[in-house]
Protein backbone atom coordinates (compact mmCIF):
# COMPACT_ATOMS: atom_id res chain seq x y z
CA UNK A 1 0.00 0.00 0.00
CA UNK A 2 2.77 2.41 0.86
CA UNK A 3 5.38 1.56 -1.82
CA UNK A 4 3.74 3.47 -4.72
CA UNK A 5 3.17 7.17 -5.18
CA UNK A 6 -0.37 8.43 -4.53
CA UNK A 7 -0.78 9.67 -8.09
CA UNK A 8 0.34 6.38 -9.67
CA UNK A 9 -2.05 4.35 -7.51
CA UNK A 10 -4.87 6.80 -8.12
CA UNK A 11 -4.51 6.62 -11.90
CA UNK A 12 -4.37 2.83 -11.81
CA UNK A 13 -7.54 2.52 -9.75
CA UNK A 14 -9.37 5.07 -11.88
CA UNK A 15 -8.44 3.22 -15.08
CA UNK A 16 -9.58 -0.11 -13.63
CA UNK A 17 -12.87 1.42 -12.53
CA UNK A 18 -13.37 2.97 -15.96
CA UNK A 19 -12.61 -0.35 -17.68
CA UNK A 20 -15.22 -2.11 -15.55
CA UNK A 21 -17.80 0.58 -16.35
CA UNK A 22 -17.13 0.12 -20.06
CA UNK A 23 -17.46 -3.67 -19.88
CA UNK A 24 -20.85 -3.70 -18.15
CA UNK A 25 -22.91 -2.37 -21.11
CA UNK A 26 -20.92 -4.57 -23.48
CA UNK A 27 -21.81 -7.76 -21.65
CA UNK A 28 -25.45 -6.77 -21.27
CA UNK A 29 -25.91 -5.96 -24.97
CA UNK A 30 -24.35 -9.03 -26.59
CA UNK A 31 -27.53 -11.08 -26.29
CA UNK A 32 -29.66 -8.33 -27.89
CA UNK A 33 -30.42 -7.95 -31.59
CA UNK A 34 -28.24 -5.10 -32.79
CA UNK A 35 -25.67 -3.83 -35.25
CA UNK A 36 -22.19 -4.16 -33.78
CA UNK A 37 -20.03 -2.53 -36.43
CA UNK A 38 -19.43 -1.56 -40.05
CA UNK A 39 -16.37 -1.41 -42.29
CA UNK A 40 -15.44 -0.23 -45.78
CA UNK A 41 -13.24 -1.62 -48.51
CA UNK A 42 -11.12 0.24 -49.39
CA UNK A 43 -10.55 2.22 -46.22
CA UNK A 44 -8.25 4.68 -48.02
CA UNK A 45 -8.15 5.90 -51.61
CA UNK A 46 -6.20 8.40 -53.71
CA UNK A 47 -7.49 10.56 -56.54
CA UNK A 48 -5.44 12.33 -59.20
CA UNK A 49 -7.04 15.76 -59.55
CA UNK A 50 -6.44 15.95 -63.32
CA UNK A 51 -8.19 12.64 -63.96
CA UNK A 52 -10.87 12.20 -61.31
CA UNK A 53 -11.93 8.71 -60.31
CA UNK A 54 -14.80 6.36 -59.59
CA UNK A 55 -14.18 4.54 -56.31
CA UNK A 56 -15.91 1.18 -55.95
CA UNK A 57 -16.78 0.83 -52.25
CA UNK A 58 -17.90 -2.35 -50.52
CA UNK A 59 -19.63 -1.83 -47.19
CA UNK A 60 -19.90 -4.68 -44.69
CA UNK A 61 -22.25 -4.46 -41.70
CA UNK A 62 -21.84 -6.87 -38.77
CA UNK A 63 -24.67 -7.81 -36.40
CA UNK A 64 -25.27 -9.92 -33.33
CA UNK A 65 -26.45 -13.50 -33.88
CA UNK A 66 -29.90 -12.56 -32.57
CA UNK A 67 -30.40 -9.87 -35.23
CA UNK A 68 -32.62 -10.69 -38.24
CA UNK A 69 -33.99 -7.35 -39.47
CA UNK A 70 -31.21 -6.27 -41.83
CA UNK A 71 -30.02 -2.67 -41.99
CA UNK A 72 -30.79 0.64 -43.69
CA UNK A 73 -28.67 3.56 -44.95
CA UNK A 74 -30.30 6.46 -46.76
CA UNK A 75 -27.23 8.25 -48.12
CA UNK A 76 -23.51 8.78 -47.97
CA UNK A 77 -21.88 12.12 -47.11
CA UNK A 78 -18.56 13.41 -48.45
CA UNK A 79 -16.88 16.00 -46.21
CA UNK A 80 -13.60 17.84 -45.92
CA UNK A 81 -11.86 16.00 -43.08
CA UNK A 82 -10.35 19.20 -41.65
CA UNK A 83 -13.41 21.41 -41.43
CA UNK A 84 -16.33 18.94 -41.71
CA UNK A 85 -17.64 21.00 -44.63
CA UNK A 86 -20.13 18.92 -46.62
CA UNK A 87 -18.93 18.70 -50.23
CA UNK A 88 -21.31 16.15 -51.67
CA UNK A 89 -24.28 14.00 -50.65
CA UNK A 90 -24.89 10.76 -52.53
CA UNK A 91 -28.48 9.57 -52.14
CA UNK A 92 -27.96 5.91 -53.00
CA UNK A 93 -30.15 4.12 -50.47
CA UNK A 94 -29.36 0.70 -49.05
CA UNK A 95 -32.34 -1.11 -47.59
CA UNK A 96 -32.10 -4.74 -46.60
CA UNK A 97 -34.98 -5.41 -44.24
CA UNK A 98 -34.17 -9.06 -43.60
CA UNK A 99 -31.26 -11.17 -42.53
CA UNK A 100 -28.42 -11.21 -40.06
CA UNK A 101 -24.90 -10.04 -40.71
CA UNK A 102 -22.62 -9.79 -42.33
CA UNK A 103 -24.66 -7.59 -44.69
CA UNK A 104 -23.02 -6.42 -47.92
CA UNK A 105 -23.62 -3.25 -49.92
CA UNK A 106 -21.60 -2.10 -52.96
CA UNK A 107 -21.73 1.38 -54.46
CA UNK A 108 -19.68 3.55 -56.83
CA UNK A 109 -18.55 7.00 -55.65
CA UNK A 110 -17.85 9.29 -58.62
CA UNK A 111 -15.54 12.30 -58.15
CA UNK A 112 -14.97 14.23 -61.35
CA UNK A 113 -11.77 16.07 -62.26
CA UNK A 114 -13.63 19.40 -62.06
CA UNK A 115 -14.86 18.67 -58.53
CA UNK A 116 -11.43 17.49 -57.38
CA UNK A 117 -9.69 20.59 -58.83
CA UNK A 118 -12.22 22.95 -57.20
CA UNK A 119 -11.82 21.31 -53.80
CA UNK A 120 -8.03 21.32 -54.02
CA UNK A 121 -7.99 25.03 -54.89
CA UNK A 122 -10.11 25.68 -51.78
CA UNK A 123 -7.43 23.99 -49.67
CA UNK A 124 -9.22 20.66 -49.18
CA UNK A 125 -6.79 17.75 -49.43
CA UNK A 126 -8.16 14.96 -47.28
CA UNK A 127 -11.80 14.03 -47.76
CA UNK A 128 -13.96 11.57 -45.86
CA UNK A 129 -16.91 9.67 -47.30
CA UNK A 130 -19.14 8.28 -44.52
CA UNK A 131 -22.22 6.10 -44.27
CA UNK A 132 -24.29 5.41 -41.19
CA UNK A 133 -26.27 2.18 -41.03
CA UNK A 134 -29.22 1.66 -38.69
CA UNK A 135 -31.97 -0.81 -37.82
CA UNK A 136 -35.69 -0.15 -37.91
CA UNK A 137 -36.52 -1.90 -34.66
CA UNK A 138 -38.17 -0.34 -31.60
CA UNK A 139 -34.71 -0.11 -30.03
CA UNK A 140 -32.62 0.94 -33.06
CA UNK A 141 -28.86 0.56 -33.16
CA UNK A 142 -26.40 2.24 -35.52
CA UNK A 143 -22.98 1.59 -37.02
CA UNK A 144 -20.78 3.87 -39.08
CA UNK A 145 -17.88 3.44 -41.48
CA UNK A 146 -15.92 5.77 -43.75
CA UNK A 147 -13.37 5.96 -46.54
CA UNK A 148 -10.48 8.44 -46.33
CA UNK A 149 -9.73 10.03 -49.72
CA UNK A 150 -6.49 11.91 -50.51
CA UNK A 151 -6.43 14.43 -53.37
CA UNK A 152 -3.19 14.52 -55.39
CA UNK A 153 -1.97 16.35 -58.47
CA UNK A 154 0.61 15.78 -61.20
CA UNK A 155 0.64 19.46 -62.13
CA UNK A 156 3.63 21.06 -60.37
CA UNK A 157 2.30 24.62 -60.77
CA UNK A 158 -1.09 23.73 -59.36
CA UNK A 159 0.53 21.81 -56.54
CA UNK A 160 2.77 24.74 -55.66
CA UNK A 161 -0.14 27.16 -55.64
CA UNK A 162 -2.30 24.96 -53.43
CA UNK A 163 0.54 24.39 -51.01
CA UNK A 164 0.58 28.15 -50.47
CA UNK A 165 -3.12 28.48 -49.67
CA UNK A 166 -3.30 31.09 -46.88
CA UNK A 167 -4.43 30.12 -43.42
CA UNK A 168 -8.20 30.15 -42.95
CA UNK A 169 -9.61 29.65 -39.43
CA UNK A 170 -12.97 27.89 -39.56
CA UNK A 171 -13.75 27.57 -35.87
CA UNK A 172 -12.31 28.13 -32.39
CA UNK A 173 -13.65 26.20 -29.42
CA UNK A 174 -12.58 26.47 -25.79
CA UNK A 175 -12.92 23.62 -23.32
CA UNK A 176 -11.42 22.85 -19.94
CA UNK A 177 -8.41 20.59 -19.65
CA UNK A 178 -9.02 17.83 -18.78
CA UNK A 179 -12.06 17.88 -21.04
CA UNK A 180 -14.89 17.97 -18.56
CA UNK A 181 -17.10 21.00 -18.12
CA UNK A 182 -16.63 22.68 -14.76
CA UNK A 183 -18.96 25.62 -14.30
CA UNK A 184 -17.67 25.84 -10.73
CA UNK A 185 -14.27 25.12 -9.24
CA UNK A 186 -13.19 25.23 -5.62
CA UNK A 187 -10.89 28.04 -4.57
CA UNK A 188 -7.19 27.33 -5.07
CA UNK A 189 -7.45 24.32 -7.41
CA UNK A 190 -5.35 24.36 -10.61
CA UNK A 191 -7.27 25.02 -13.82
CA UNK A 192 -6.37 25.39 -17.49
CA UNK A 193 -8.28 25.44 -20.75
CA UNK A 194 -7.46 24.24 -24.23
CA UNK A 195 -8.42 25.77 -27.56
CA UNK A 196 -9.41 23.54 -30.47
CA UNK A 197 -8.60 25.17 -33.83
CA UNK A 198 -10.14 23.84 -37.06
CA UNK A 199 -8.50 25.37 -40.13
CA UNK A 200 -7.35 24.91 -43.71
CA UNK A 201 -4.29 26.21 -45.56
CA UNK A 202 -1.19 27.21 -43.70
CA UNK A 203 0.14 30.21 -41.83
CA UNK A 204 0.73 31.63 -38.39
CA UNK A 205 -2.05 31.83 -35.84
CA UNK A 206 -1.66 34.91 -33.67
CA UNK A 207 -3.87 35.47 -30.69
CA UNK A 208 -4.40 36.70 -27.17
CA UNK A 209 -5.52 34.87 -24.01
CA UNK A 210 -7.73 37.20 -21.97
CA UNK A 211 -9.53 36.89 -18.64
CA UNK A 212 -12.66 38.82 -17.84
CA UNK A 213 -13.80 39.41 -14.26
CA UNK A 214 -17.15 40.84 -13.20
CA UNK A 215 -16.94 43.79 -10.83
CA UNK A 216 -19.44 43.03 -8.02
CA UNK A 217 -20.17 46.74 -7.51
CA UNK A 218 -20.82 47.78 -11.13
CA UNK A 219 -21.66 44.42 -12.66
CA UNK A 220 -19.39 45.25 -15.60
CA UNK A 221 -17.14 42.68 -17.27
CA UNK A 222 -13.57 43.89 -17.75
CA UNK A 223 -10.89 41.92 -19.62
CA UNK A 224 -7.17 41.87 -19.09
CA UNK A 225 -4.59 40.09 -21.23
CA UNK A 226 -2.96 36.98 -19.76
CA UNK A 227 -0.60 36.12 -22.62
CA UNK A 228 -0.09 36.35 -26.37
CA UNK A 229 0.55 33.37 -28.59
CA UNK A 230 1.92 32.73 -32.07
CA UNK A 231 1.84 29.24 -33.57
CA UNK A 232 2.58 27.86 -37.05
CA UNK A 233 -0.27 25.84 -38.55
CA UNK A 234 0.80 23.69 -41.51
CA UNK A 235 -1.66 21.83 -43.70
CA UNK A 236 -3.40 20.11 -40.86
CA UNK A 237 -7.00 19.59 -39.94
CA UNK A 238 -7.09 20.47 -36.27
CA UNK A 239 -4.67 21.73 -33.67
CA UNK A 240 -4.69 22.60 -29.98
CA UNK A 241 -3.42 25.46 -27.81
CA UNK A 242 -3.09 25.27 -24.03
CA UNK A 243 -3.99 28.31 -21.95
CA UNK A 244 -1.94 29.78 -19.10
CA UNK A 245 -2.93 28.79 -15.57
CA UNK A 246 -6.29 30.41 -14.81
CA UNK A 247 -7.22 32.54 -11.82
CA UNK A 248 -8.70 30.47 -8.98
CA UNK A 249 -7.32 32.29 -5.93
CA UNK A 250 -10.21 34.69 -5.33
CA UNK A 251 -13.89 33.67 -5.39
CA UNK A 252 -15.88 35.18 -8.23
CA UNK A 253 -17.21 34.80 -11.76
CA UNK A 254 -14.69 34.74 -14.62
CA UNK A 255 -14.82 34.58 -18.42
CA UNK A 256 -11.85 33.22 -20.37
CA UNK A 257 -11.53 34.48 -23.93
CA UNK A 258 -9.20 33.68 -26.82
CA UNK A 259 -9.08 36.22 -29.64
CA UNK A 260 -7.34 35.69 -32.98
CA UNK A 261 -5.36 38.78 -34.03
CA UNK A 262 -3.94 39.99 -37.32
CA UNK A 263 -0.71 40.98 -35.58
CA UNK A 264 0.80 40.94 -32.12
CA UNK A 265 1.09 44.56 -31.08
CA UNK A 266 2.88 45.23 -27.80
CA UNK A 267 0.62 48.25 -27.20
CA UNK A 268 -2.60 46.35 -27.83
CA UNK A 269 -2.96 45.28 -24.21
CA UNK A 270 -3.40 48.92 -23.20
CA UNK A 271 -6.09 49.66 -25.78
CA UNK A 272 -9.81 49.44 -25.03
CA UNK A 273 -10.53 46.84 -27.72
CA UNK A 274 -8.58 43.68 -26.96
CA UNK A 275 -10.66 41.61 -29.37
CA UNK A 276 -11.13 43.42 -32.70
CA UNK A 277 -12.78 40.48 -34.48
CA UNK A 278 -15.47 38.88 -32.30
CA UNK A 279 -16.18 36.25 -34.97
CA UNK A 280 -12.66 34.86 -34.51
CA UNK A 281 -12.92 34.40 -30.74
CA UNK A 282 -14.18 31.87 -28.23
CA UNK A 283 -15.23 32.28 -24.59
CA UNK A 284 -15.61 29.97 -21.62
CA UNK A 285 -17.15 30.86 -18.24
CA UNK A 286 -16.32 29.49 -14.82
CA UNK A 287 -16.94 30.43 -11.19
CA UNK A 288 -14.50 30.12 -8.32
CA UNK A 289 -16.33 29.25 -5.11
CA UNK A 290 -15.21 29.22 -1.51
CA UNK A 291 -14.72 25.75 -0.11
CA UNK A 292 -16.64 25.34 3.11
CA UNK A 293 -13.94 22.94 4.25
CA UNK A 294 -11.32 25.72 4.34
CA UNK A 295 -12.29 26.42 7.93
CA UNK A 296 -11.03 22.94 8.86
CA UNK A 297 -7.45 24.17 8.60
CA UNK A 298 -7.93 26.69 11.44
CA UNK A 299 -9.59 24.30 13.88
CA UNK A 300 -7.50 22.97 16.78
CA UNK A 301 -6.34 19.36 16.45
CA UNK A 302 -8.97 16.78 17.39
CA UNK A 303 -8.13 13.41 18.85
CA UNK A 304 -8.54 10.23 16.85
CA UNK A 305 -8.86 6.61 17.92
CA UNK A 306 -9.37 3.39 15.98
CA UNK A 307 -13.15 3.88 15.88
CA UNK A 308 -13.19 7.59 14.91
CA UNK A 309 -15.07 8.39 11.69
CA UNK A 310 -13.58 11.02 9.38
CA UNK A 311 -16.19 12.79 7.22
CA UNK A 312 -16.10 15.19 4.24
CA UNK A 313 -18.64 16.92 1.96
CA UNK A 314 -20.25 15.28 -1.06
CA UNK A 315 -18.91 16.30 -4.50
CA UNK A 316 -20.95 15.73 -7.66
CA UNK A 317 -19.48 13.51 -10.44
CA UNK A 318 -17.11 11.79 -8.00
CA UNK A 319 -16.27 8.12 -8.60
CA UNK A 320 -13.81 7.65 -5.75
CA UNK A 321 -12.57 9.74 -2.81
CA UNK A 322 -8.88 9.59 -1.92
CA UNK A 323 -7.99 10.25 1.73
CA UNK A 324 -4.31 11.22 2.09
CA UNK A 325 -2.60 11.08 5.47
CA UNK A 326 0.66 12.81 6.45
CA UNK A 327 2.52 13.53 9.65
CA UNK A 328 2.57 17.24 10.49
CA UNK A 329 5.97 18.93 10.48
CA UNK A 330 4.93 22.50 11.37
CA UNK A 331 4.73 23.80 7.80
CA UNK A 332 1.53 25.08 6.18
CA UNK A 333 1.51 22.80 3.12
CA UNK A 334 0.22 19.29 3.65
CA UNK A 335 2.55 18.06 0.89
CA UNK A 336 5.56 19.08 2.99
CA UNK A 337 4.64 16.60 5.73
CA UNK A 338 5.90 13.04 5.84
CA UNK A 339 3.63 10.81 3.77
CA UNK A 340 1.98 8.06 5.83
CA UNK A 341 -0.55 6.47 3.49
CA UNK A 342 -3.95 6.78 1.87
CA UNK A 343 -7.38 5.20 1.54
CA UNK A 344 -9.65 4.94 -1.51
CA UNK A 345 -13.35 5.23 -0.65
CA UNK A 346 -15.92 4.63 -3.45
CA UNK A 347 -18.57 7.34 -3.87
CA UNK A 348 -21.17 8.14 -2.64
CA UNK A 349 -19.71 7.21 0.76
CA UNK A 350 -18.35 10.31 2.54
CA UNK A 351 -17.08 8.90 5.85
CA UNK A 352 -14.56 6.30 6.93
CA UNK A 353 -12.43 5.16 9.81
CA UNK A 354 -8.74 4.49 9.25
CA UNK A 355 -7.70 1.00 8.17
CA UNK A 356 -5.69 -1.27 10.44
CA UNK A 357 -2.68 -0.85 8.13
CA UNK A 358 -2.79 2.95 8.51
CA UNK A 359 -3.34 2.79 12.27
CA UNK A 360 -0.17 0.73 12.61
CA UNK A 361 1.79 3.61 11.07
CA UNK A 362 0.58 6.19 13.64
CA UNK A 363 2.42 7.19 16.80
CA UNK A 364 0.55 8.06 20.03
CA UNK A 365 0.41 11.80 20.77
CA UNK A 366 1.64 12.84 17.30
CA UNK A 367 -0.32 15.31 15.14
CA UNK A 368 -1.34 14.21 11.64
CA UNK A 369 -2.90 16.00 8.67
CA UNK A 370 -5.58 14.44 6.48
CA UNK A 371 -7.06 15.67 3.23
CA UNK A 372 -9.63 14.26 0.80
CA UNK A 373 -9.37 14.43 -3.02
CA UNK A 374 -12.53 13.89 -5.07
CA UNK A 375 -11.68 12.08 -8.34
CA UNK A 376 -13.90 11.64 -11.40
CA UNK A 377 -14.14 8.61 -13.72
CA UNK A 378 -10.91 9.64 -15.48
CA UNK A 379 -8.97 9.95 -12.22
CA UNK A 380 -8.96 13.76 -12.51
CA UNK A 381 -9.12 15.92 -9.38
CA UNK A 382 -12.40 17.85 -9.18
CA UNK A 383 -12.30 18.97 -5.54
CA UNK A 384 -9.87 18.97 -2.65
CA UNK A 385 -10.66 19.67 0.99
CA UNK A 386 -8.37 21.80 3.11
CA UNK A 387 -6.04 19.85 5.40
CA UNK A 388 -7.48 18.99 8.83
CA UNK A 389 -5.55 17.87 11.94
CA UNK A 390 -5.93 15.21 14.54
CA UNK A 391 -3.78 13.85 17.40
CA UNK A 392 -3.61 10.09 17.50
CA UNK A 393 -4.85 8.83 20.87
CA UNK A 394 -5.19 5.03 20.71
Amino acid sequence: MFGKSPRTDRQGVALRNLALLMLIPLFSSVAQAALIGASSNPKQARIQVEEGRTIQISWIVSTTSAHSMGAFSAQGVLKDAATSTVLKTQATPFNNSEGAGPLHFDEPLVITADDARKWLELGYRTLQYTRQFSTGSERPSTAEASVSIQLETKNVDLNASTLNVPLAIHSLELSFKPQRFRSQISQGLPLQAQLGVIYSGQGQLKGSWQLGTIDPASGQLAYQELAQVSKDLRQGMKDWLLSPQLETVKPGHHVLRFCALESLDATQASTENLCPNQQLSSTLEYQVIEDSQQEMATQPPASLSASTQLTWPTTADTVVYELVLRQENGKESISSGEYVGRLLIPAPKTATSLSAALLEQLKPGVTYLWQVNALDQHGDLIRQTAPARFVFMP
